[in-house]
């Protein structure tokens, strides 16, 4: 069965769909003796009931049909051909079945105003038949209960299936805002992991070449000690972000507590700006740090943004800065807001020109987190230096 075909069968046979095919089968069958009388006896051999037993239910189907489509026309057709034609005792089967059918087609009206005019020329219409009819006023006896009895359990029944489409419907939401979360959560988390990967093993391996091709057997020693120390934080920190994402704790540290601990997952700025001028230094970096003691006092998720931001700018300044060159990092209030600014010099000739950082993961992650807090974040080069600024609100 193609997807058209059996989109279409749901759009017919799915909700009000099901009313109408079924009335319109109804109103077939209980007319088709009619038709049958007509074409045997003829239009002049066959009595009046049987003919508008039979043009009436050729109208109705067509009456029906146009509720597929226009539901308020459809009830409004019923009940002026009820006004007009269904008058008297001799047309009770078509009118009771046809009464049972749009009750329960005016229960699937989405609009309270619909059904309750509907409901209300009903009921006019009953006490105009009880009045006209005299004697036949008795068939009401059982024309009332059988429509209320169709519009009610229809309404119920319907009332049902919109909460439960509603009900799918917040599912779906909850389950797209799950997803929403798990991807955000993933990128959380992937620029995590780049933050505290990438700027201990770039220093690595700046460390490994300085040990292969220093001559000075103590500069060997002192690169392997920074490679030693920060191959222990990098597992450590690892570690505790394994921790994290793992329910059941099963991966703690506590196997380790001698590890001199100042790395990323020590989030305080201040330590940070200490730590990475620091690592400068050792990479060899003529270093000034300027920091402002009352950045402490910011929040502690305000701290790790910036922190963050220090770690990712250190590691881009290794990368790129000129060998040997000068640097500066301050972090510091501003007005209202604590901004931290990295400028480093850059190699200005051809060759190195283009191995700045200009668009990668590590620019737009620090981007991102400084968006985050409502902060700025932005890189200039200038006059052979690289700069580095992020603002965050204080």
């Amino acid at each position: 069965m193609s997807e058209r075909l059996k989109g279409t069968l749901t759009k017919h046979l799915a909700g009000r769909g099901v009313i109408i095919w079924a009335g319109i089968v109804v109103l077939v069958l209980v007319s088709s003796s009619e038709f049958v009388t007509i074409l045997q006896k003829g239009l002049r051999g066959s009595s009046d009931v049987s003919i508008r037993g039979a043009l009436i239910g050729v109208a109705l189907c067509v009456i029906l049909a146009v509720g597929f489509r226009w539901l308020a026309a459809s009830l409004g057709l019923f009940i002026a051909v009820a006004y007009f034609y269904l008058t008297s005792g001799e047309m009770f089967f078509w009118t009771a079945v046809s009464f049972m059918i749009f009750a329960a087609l005016a229960a699937t009206a989405s609009t309270r105003s619909v059904r309750g005019l509907f409901l209300t020329l009903s009921v006019a219409w009953m006490v105009q038949f009880g009045i006209q009819a005299q004697k036949d006023a008795v068939l009401l006896v059982a024309l009332a209960p059988l429509t209320a009895l169709s519009y009610f359990v229809t309404r119920n029944i319907y009332s049902l299936r919109e909460k439960n489409a509603h009900a799918v419907e917040q599912m779906q939401r909850a389950q797209e805002q799950t997803r929403t979360a798990i991807d955000r959560e993933r990128k959380n988390i992937a620029r995590d992991l780049h933050d505290i990967v990438a700027h201990d093993i770039t220093i690595v391996a700046m460390q490994s070449k300085a040990a292969k091709f220093s001559n000075d057997g103590q500069v060997a020693l002192d690169a392997l000690e920074v490679i030693s120390k920060l191959s222990s934080e990098t597992l450590h920190d690892l570690r505790l972000m394994l921790n994290v994402l793992r329910a059941d704790g099963t991966m703690s540290d506590e196997a380790t507590p001698g590890i001199d601990n100042p790395a990323a997952t020590t989030v305080y700025a201040l330590q940070g700006a200490e730590l990475f001028a620091e690592r400068l230094k050792d990479a060899n970096f003529s270093v000034t740090s300027t920091t402002d003691e009352k950045i402490s006092e910011m929040p502690r998720s305000a701290q790790t943004a910036i922190y963050r931001v220090m770690q990712e700018g250190t590691t881009n300044v290794i990368k790129h800065g000129a060998p040997g060159g000068s640097c500066t990092l301050k972090l510091a209030l501003h007005g209202t807001e604590a901004v931290l600014e990295i400028t480093n010099q850059i190699d200005v000739s051809v060759k190195n020109a283009t191995g700045l950082p200009e668009g990668g993961s590590g620019l737009i992650g620090m981007s991102d987190r400084m968006r985050a807090f409502g902060g700025k974040f932005s890189t200039s080069s200038e006059n052979g230096f690289w700069t580095l600024r992020a603002s965050i609100p204080f």
